[in-house]
């Protein structure tokens, strides 16, 4: 008998639970699933808790306060490993991406971990790996010659970003990090000499006056380092002057032509005389 069952028989009283109507299979799995959070609702956790949706969000649940449980690590956790056996198809999907989360760790989540984990990870992530091809055989993706995305996928993407919940203490903590991990590498010839090529022929927009201000604000009483100059001329000598609609820009001579066939023109923009 699997451990987690055995667990919750220790901890729950032996009764019968009303499974309702939604897209979770009617077996043992989804039963013990509602004792659990059952359970849950009639207690307060004074130690280390994880909030749970009980509908998970990526099969339709919404954060609204009947839809939302505090569960310890360990019953997190097993909720999560339930939760695969009581769906199918694209939802067992979703639900084994789920449970692959539940090993992440971080400075401000406690994951449980137990001495199986190690092989039903190995089984589950052998499943994920044949549904995700399964479900993506024939396709091609857009980025690779596939269907481009459409005006509602691009504006359900925009409306997603916009309206997501932003943490600024951990955006700091994380650009912190980043920089600290970076911080002293020097990268090789082979690799600016890639970066270089990979820019070469793409159209780069000129700046807004917003930008350009926010830049001028940012810098405003910074010291340049010595020899800032000689680096300035140095990256602008040979650069060719074009415009377009009013706008001005200089770019390189193997960069050019792309900008000409863009409807750019030689010369600097046109200025009115004092």
């Amino acid at each position: 008998m699997p451990f987690f069952i055995i667990f919750i028989r220790l901890v729950i009283n032996n009764r019968k639970y009303d499974i309702g109507e939604h897209m979770f299979n009617k077996t043992k799995y989804t039963k013990t699933y509602y004792e659990i959070v059952d359970r849950s609702k009639n207690r307060q956790l004074t130690e280390y808790k994880e909030r749970h949706h009980i509908i998970p969000q990526s099969l339709g649940g919404s954060n609204k306060k009947e839809n939302l449980t505090y569960l310890t690590a360990r019953e997190h956790f097993i909720c999560h490993w339930l939760l695969i056996k009581m769906t199918l198809g694209s939802d067992k999907a979703k639900m084994l991406y789920a449970l692959n989360m539940m090993r992440v760790k971080n400075d401000l989540q406690e994951r449980y971990s137990t001495k199986i984990t190690s092989r039903v990870y190995e089984n589950y992530r052998k499943e994920l790996r044949k549904i995700i091809s399964k479900t993506n055989k024939g396709r091609i993706p857009w980025n690779k010659g596939g269907a481009e995305l459409t005006d509602q996928q691009r504006e359900n993407i925009k409306q997603a970003a916009l309206t997501r919940k932003v943490d600024p203490l951990r955006v700091a903590e994380g650009q912190r990090k980043r920089i600290e991990k970076v911080k002293g590498q020097k990268r090789t010839d082979a690799t600016r000499k890639k970066m270089s090529e990979s820019h070469i022929g793409k159209i780069k927009g000129p700046q807004s006056d917003e930008h350009k201000l926010a830049i001028s604000l940012a810098s405003k009483g910074i010291k340049k380092k010595e020899g800032h100059s000689d680096n300035v001329r140095n990256a602008v000598k040979g650069n060719i002057s074009i415009n377009k609609d009013g706008l001005e820009k200089k770019v390189k001579k193997d960069a050019l032509q792309s900008y000409l066939d863009d409807g750019w023109q030689l010369g600097g923009k046109k200025r009115k005389l004092a």
